[in-house]
């Protein structure tokens, strides 16, 4: 008998990344045509069948979950109505960590017999089903890692004063070569949205009444080569947006910290015209200024820290207290001397003197026992013999960075172990067959002596004890055969956790170095991977314990990655890391 199968082709349109993979009607002429080759050289049983129903055909990007044909094929696969599952290549099938596991796991549950490409076949054998995880999962990497060079390149095209986002309001984007785009003036609305801005400087009009000029004016955004009427919010984000004075928003993504550079664009006003305008709208009651939001760090720190000292009931059980980050700005008035604290740089509350270049600015950054309020707060013997409960970040910080530094593998023994973990599942899988042969060699002796017992019941006519008797030694065998199908089953599940928890914990500490240093990567990745090696970090006084998840409490002790890295810190002061943003005690707040 042949083998059914289906054939899975996928273009996306809408993905610049496949903008070069083959169309639909090409990869269904190669999909034929290598078929009609294999049936060629293969025996009847082993040769693929296929009608046109079996053909499925779809326009989406694999990067993301909830493909509704890919769905549907899977959901069909899950039926038993196939036996292979045929694509040009693995990329066609997944690009994300979802889809890629539902796949390995129809070999898994015998659904399919294999998944094959015009290349390779993947059997639903231990060693094919490992290699096949590897092999989407590089698809899912070259996709991250893609993603990742578009995020560098637009970053840098904004440090160069470039604008990387849809024209503003008065303006063009110009250009279609890639990597040679510009904006220029929108010839039909820059000098009717100059007005609006020379309405506002009068302080005549309020935001409603420049949206109704705007109406009347025909003022219009250009929008995928269409003209619409831009909404009331769009001036009021236009009137706070510093572009139109000539800079380019750069946000860095580790921090979250907002630089503007000069851009290459042409300024639609000045720059006193722009704070002239910001005055008002803060007279006004709009508030624009960013408020200071923790950086990586500390939003990482939050969730692990906690207070040595003390304990606090959290839903009817005793655990100990957490410990919470704040930060706290003092001002040294340049007239009287004054020190005072203004989240929002007020004057000096004493003499009215406001804030300027001259003004000495303090900005305190610690961790404190979060208690309800502060005054209840633990106080910790820190470092220099006093009882304080404010612990300066700084401290904290570098030790952890120092403490994650250990975990650091470098690129060389990254390989060495994953070889050694591969040859060490190879080995451990040949243990592990050899004994569930014995185990099914044991379940095939207790059938035949399940067989046997039945037998000698049939000849003969039994009395009710001999009857008892064979339904005894019939429950025994039953027993003794679901306690070695138990075994087999938590045999494999233990086989295979063991060095799947195995290949994550290498996976996470590979992954640490470009993580950690990423100059453009978010919170939420690091987040994700100090949670993943960390349960918590303990403050008792001086003293700072990290429990480390297993296995990296092993790793940690044995501090077995310290080649290949440099030394955290780059200053003999060690106030500079490797992985956490540049703070300075004493920075000044961006204004």
């Amino acid at each position: 008998m042949s083998l059914r199968t289906a054939i899975y082709i996928r273009k996306s349109t809408k993905d610049k990344d496949e903008k070069q993979i083959h169309s639909i009607p090409r990869q269904k002429r190669e999909i034929q045509e290598f078929i009609e080759k294999y049936n060629g050289v293969n025996a009847p049983p082993d040769r693929l069948i296929y009608d046109e129903e079996d053909i499925v055909a779809e326009d989406a990007s694999a990067k993301l979950v909830g493909r509704p044909k890919f769905n549907e094929l899977m959901h069909k696969i899950g039926k038993g109505k196939y036996d292979v599952l045929l694509c040009t290549e693995l990329s066609r099938l997944s690009r994300n960590a979802i889809d890629t596991g539902a796949l390995v796991q129809a070999l898994e549950d015998k659904h399919l017999k294999r998944i094959q490409t015009k290349d390779k076949v993947f059997n639903a054998t231990p060693t094919d089903k490992f290699t096949l995880a590897l092999f989407l999962s590089v698809s899912k990497f070259e996709n991250d890692q893609r993603a990742l060079n578009t995020q560098s390149g637009m970053y840098n095209q904004k440090m160069k004063g470039e604008t990387t986002h849809k024209a503003s309001m008065g303006y063009l984007n110009a250009g279609t070569e890639k990597g040679r785009k510009w904006v220029e003036q929108d010839p039909i609305t820059w000098e009717l949205v100059r007005q609006i801005w020379d309405k506002m400087l009068t302080g005549n009009y309020s935001v409603s009444d420049l949206k109704e000029e705007g109406d009347a004016m025909g003022i219009t955004i250009l929008r995928s080569g269409k003209r619409e009427v831009p909404v009331e919010s769009a001036y009021r984000y236009m009137l706070c947006n510093r572009y139109y004075a000539g800079y380019v928003k750069v946000t860095n993504k580790e921090t979250s910290e907002v630089k503007w550079h000069q851009g290459k664009h042409l300024p639609m006003v000045t720059e006193d015209e722009f704070d002239r305008v910001q005055l008002m709208l803060q007279n006004r009651g709009y508030k624009h200024q960013k408020l200071i939001r923790p950086t990586a760090i500390e939003g990482i720190l939050n969730e692990i820290l906690l207070c040595g000292k003390c304990m606090s009931e959290v839903n009817g059980s005793k655990k100990p207290t957490k410990m919470m980050f704040e930060q706290k700005t003092r001002y040294t008035c340049s007239g009287c001397k004054h020190r005072f604290s203004s989240s929002q740089q007020e004057p000096c509350p004493k003499c009215g003197t406001p804030i300027n270049e001259k003004t000495k600015v303090d900005m305190h950054r610690y961790y404190r026992c979060c208690k309800k309020y502060s005054s209840h707060s633990c106080a910790h013997i820190f470092k220099d013999g006093k009882a304080t409960k404010s612990l300066p970040a700084e401290s904290i910080e570098h030790y952890l960075d120092q403490q994650i530094s250990r975990l650091y593998l470098s690129e060389k023994l990254f390989n060495v172990l994953k070889r050694q973990l591969y040859t060490l599942w190879q080995r451990n899988n040949e243990v592990l067959e050899r004994q569930k042969d014995i185990l099914k060699a044991d379940l095939s002796k207790l059938d035949k002596e399940r067989v046997k017992i039945k037998r000698e019941g049939l000849g003969k006519l039994m009395n009710e004890v001999e009857q008892e008797d064979q339904e005894h030694m019939l429950d025994e065998n039953r027993g003794e055969q679901e306690s070695i199908k138990d075994k087999l089953s938590k045999l494999e599940e233990f086989e295979e956790e063991k060095y799947e928890r195995a290949w994550q914990a290498l996976q996470v500490l590979a992954d640490a170095k470009s993580v950690f240093n990423s100059p453009i990567l978010d919170l939420a990745p690091k987040r994700n991977l100090v949670l993943s090696m960390i349960s918590h970090l303990k403050i008792t006084d001086s003293k700072m314990e990290i429990e480390w998840k297993k296995p990296f409490d092993a790793v940690a002790k044995a501090s077995i990655a310290k080649k290949g890295r440099p030394k955290s810190g780059t200053d003999s002061d060690g106030d500079k890391f490797n992985w956490l943003p540049d703070l300075d005690s004493n920075q000044e707040p961006s204004r």
